[in-house]
């Protein structure tokens, strides 16, 4: 079987438009590596230089690296600069399989424990990787920049036949990138095939004209082009210079950053302008706020929801309306939403029951690595969706915020607290509902003004708290003597900011277990 990835895509691009741009790269009036630098001009990269950048690294790290091809390779590195793309594709077109850590983790004891799960003996690293107590573990190389490398132009022609030549084993892992660390505290390891890569080359977003125009994301298989900024939470002046000067049509951000310069827009007709100009915004990574989704369709600003994870990149958009994600289709790719409920007993009682689970089979190109798959060898993703017009689906959740309750009830507890938030935001700054196996939920809560005497501040929630859903499921009903008042900050977080509920439930076990 014949595989494609970004490589061979790349290739494609350097032979049939080698001068079509394939990075625009900013230049700084001061570049010493601070962030929000004034951006005099820009260096423009075409794929014909992109590719020979490529072989350069490969030919650099064969010559370098005393180790088999297929060894793992540990980079530690931002992801966010010209070289870290450089050398990500010269060790997989070496043959070597690298094991990323983005460079936001700065933890040595995390960094050890991470790549020994791979009994990796090299690191490569950025120049300011804090690597100094990895040496007694690892071998250690800076990422140099690739005009350092000294081209070898006799061999360089047989460097670039890992990934071009198509005839590979689909099992093969490739590269190895990480989780957030959301449920664990720590990354984990996510390795990725060929087959995986093969997939995910498939999954290129519509609505991007071929290669003619400034996109932000490695749409390498459409020839576009990548503005590439070193940091991710640029400013609304940078976006604005961005889209001028680059004629920049497409913005891939993460929700939190974009939500910050959608609020920045509201009151920036120079940002709103550039906001309309572009043809696509696509966002992930996190929920989007009611307020900026509503003005952002409002002003007529392309904004289009994605779906998706490090285990099985992105697998559902939405089209017309935001909060409506359709899976994607592509050869290959394959998607199923099952009712978690199914053949139970409560299958038909509850109408959380009409929630289905996303399921990526073993038959899909882009099924996560076995190791992180299910006993079944299914890829279980533990998000909840409700279909809400014909392969339309809504996200409701994962399968940890629908709890059971003592009676075999299910509690919707991402409803409860949104309620007990928007009724409460003058008393509580943020909240979570836990209760499993309990005949009510929990709802523990951290106060707004943290003077305030808690008994007062928990007599005032719980009266508000009970009157949220007295007409709902019993199930569902907090009672007053449910509410835990907790001091500002006690609350466990994930990486990504979010509050963690099985850790919050466990931290608080006793307290909970005494209201029962």
């Amino acid at each position: 079987m014949t595989f494609d990835s970004h490589l061979t895509f790349i290739q494609t691009n350097a032979t049939r438009f080698p001068e079509r741009l394939a990075f625009k790269l900013p230049i700084f009036e001061v570049d010493d590596g601070t962030p929000h630098q004034r951006i005099r001009g820009w260096t423009d990269i075409t794929y014909k230089e992109f590719h020979r950048d490529i072989i350069r690294s490969s030919g650099y790290w064969l010559r370098t690296l005393p180790c088999p091809r297929r060894s793992v390779i540990g980079l530690w590195m931002s992801g966010m600069l010209y070289r870290d793309f450089v050398h990500l594709f010269g060790l997989i077109n070496a043959g070597f399989v690298p094991q990323v850590l983005n460079l936001t983790i700065r933890s040595v004891e995390i960094a050890i424990e991470y790549f020994k799960r791979s009994n990796i003996a090299h690191i490569l690293h950025a120049p300011t990787a804090p690597v100094d107590s990895l040496k007694n573990d690892f071998h250690v190389h800076e990422l140099i920049d690739i005009g350092r490398i000294s081209p070898n132009h006799d061999n360089e022609d047989l460097y670039f036949n890992s990934l071009s030549s198509k005839e590979e084993n689909g099992d093969d892992m490739v590269l190895i990138f990480h989780t957030s660390g959301s449920t664990s505290g720590k990354p984990k390891p996510v390795p990725h095939t060929r087959k995986w890569l093969d997939g995910h080359s498939r999954k290129s977003i519509p609505g991007i004209p071929d290669g003619k125009e400034i996109v932000s994301l490695q749409q390498f298989n459409n020839g576009a082009c990548i503005v590439l900024m070193p940091w991710i939470d640029f400013t609304g002046a940078e976006f604005v210079q961005i889209t001028a000067e680059c004629k920049a049509n497409c913005l891939y951000q993460l929700t939190p950053v974009l939500g910050k310069l959608l609020r920045e827009a509201m009151a920036n007709d120079e940002l709103l302008a550039a906001f309309r100009s572009l043809k696509l915004l696509p966002y992930g990574g996190a929920a989007f706020g009611e307020n900026e989704r509503r003005w952002a369709v409002e002003h007529d600003i392309p904004i289009v929801n994605l779906y998706g994870s490090t285990e099985m990149g992105i697998t559902m958009k939405s089209k017309h309306d935001p909060t409506i994600l359709h899976p994607l289709e592509a050869p290959g790719l394959e998607y199923e939403f099952i009712n978690p409920s199914a053949g139970t007993d409560t299958e038909t009682k509850d109408p959380k029951n009409k929630l289905v689970e996303l399921i990526i089979p073993p038959s899909s190109l882009d099924c996560p690595y076995p190791s992180l798959c299910d006993p079944d060898g299914r890829f279980h993703t533990r998000d909840l969706f409700e279909e809400v017009e014909p392969n339309g689906f809504t996200y409701r959740g994962r399968l940890d915020d629908i709890i059971m309750m003592s009676k075999g009830q299910k509690c919707d507890t991402l409803f409860v607290e949104s309620q007990v938030m928007l009724f409460c935001k003058d008393l509580v700054s943020i909240c979570v509902v836990v209760g499993y196996g309990k005949p009510s939920p929990v709802l523990l809560a951290e106060p707004l003004d943290g003077t305030m005497n808690k008994i007062l501040l928990k007599e005032k929630v719980g009266k508000k708290a009970e009157l949220i859903n007295k007409d709902g499921f019993p199930h569902e009903q907090i009672r007053r003597s449910d509410v835990l008042i907790l001091p500002s900050g006690s609350l466990p977080r994930t990486p990504k900011g979010n509050i963690n509920r099985s850790a919050a439930e466990r931290l608080f076990k006793q307290d909970i277990d005494a209201l029962f």
